[in-house]
């Protein structure tokens, strides 16, 4: 055979065994993801557990956007007054406050500072709790003793985290998208969605923060006290700041600073501040994962 026949022969063999290892690791995702909706894992169980409370959460949250959006044309413009002169109350706000237009007006009530905090309440809940209401139970050393590896275990729960952190602000979109027609309101669409994005970002960081705190604490209560200062020490750094210059560098360290609901409305997404969450929410996880594979449990 000619050097050509041969290197076109095994470019020939690369490429069937780079397809093959594709498909095998296409067949093993869904594999992985077939094992995870089955109603015996852990996920589906954690998930279903939880199905009350999540359910109120989120007819609760998308009937108060309703409810905000259909207001937006007789109060909006209105509470845009009232804010002319109050950058310092403004500042609790999420900064500049423009109520007379749609994307003001729904970063004023919703995104900017109540959602953020509702789901982050969720989240943390679902963080500490996933692992660390086993734990307190005796039920986690039951798990671990049963031919469930502990991978599985972390990770199962973790993606339960992160369902309940989509589904909540997606079906909330999905309201604000059924509520801008039905009303006079007006947003852009596409800055909600990338508020959505965004926003389960935002909720699964600190989810993940309270799991790793619990991890690494071993202590449910501890794990959900620690993360709780972190939210609002968080909060206070990303508003205190336009009142006190001197503390200005500290927003640098709050989420809420990279998440900022009120800018993503009005269309300026910062790609920087989504890598930076999403760093966050990775390397949470790797503190859990890692925690929790060397755990102690006598199993």
């Amino acid at each position: 055979l000619s050097s050509s026949s041969m290197g076109g022969l095994g470019i020939s063999l690369i490429l069937m065994s780079k397809r093959q290892a594709l498909k095998m690791s296409l067949c093993n995702i869904t594999k992985e993801i077939k094992t995870m909706l089955n109603k015996n894992s852990i996920y589906f169980r954690n998930i279903w557990d939880r199905r009350k409370s999540l359910t109120i959460w989120t007819i609760v949250l998308s009937l108060l956007a309703m409810l905000i959006i259909s207001m937006y044309d007789s109060v909006g413009r209105e509470a845009a007054k009232l804010f002319e002169n109050s950058n310092n109350f403004t500042a609790f706000f999420g900064g500049d406050v423009d109520t007379s237009s749609p994307a003001g007006w729904l970063g004023f009530e919703l995104y900017a500072i109540f959602l953020p905090i509702c789901l982050a309440i969720i989240t943390i809940g679902i963080g500490a709790s996933t692992i660390g209401s086993e734990e307190e139970s005796g039920t986690l050393e039951l798990l671990l003793a049963s031919p469930i590896n502990r991978s599985r275990i972390i990770i199962e729960k973790a993606m339960m985290l992160v369902t309940v952190a989509v589904i909540i602000p997606v079906i909330i979109f999905l309201t604000v998208c059924l509520s801008n027609s039905l009303f006079i309101f007006g947003i852009d669409l596409i800055n909600v969605f990338f508020c959505t994005i965004a926003l389960s970002l935002f909720g699964i960081y600190f989810g993940f923060f309270a799991l790793a705190m619990q991890s690494l604490t071993k202590r449910r209560g501890l794990g959900m006290s620690i993360t709780g200062f972190y939210v609002g020490a968080s909060y206070f750094m990303n508003t205190l700041y336009t009142i006190w210059d001197s503390i200005e560098p500290m927003k640098f360290l709050s989420p809420f600073y990279y998440y900022d609901g009120n800018m993503l409305l009005q269309g300026s997404v910062e790609p920087i501040n989504i890598m930076i969450l999403t760093g966050g929410v990775l390397l949470f996880f790797l503190a859990a994962y890692f925690s929790f594979m060397n755990r102690d449990t006598g199993i």
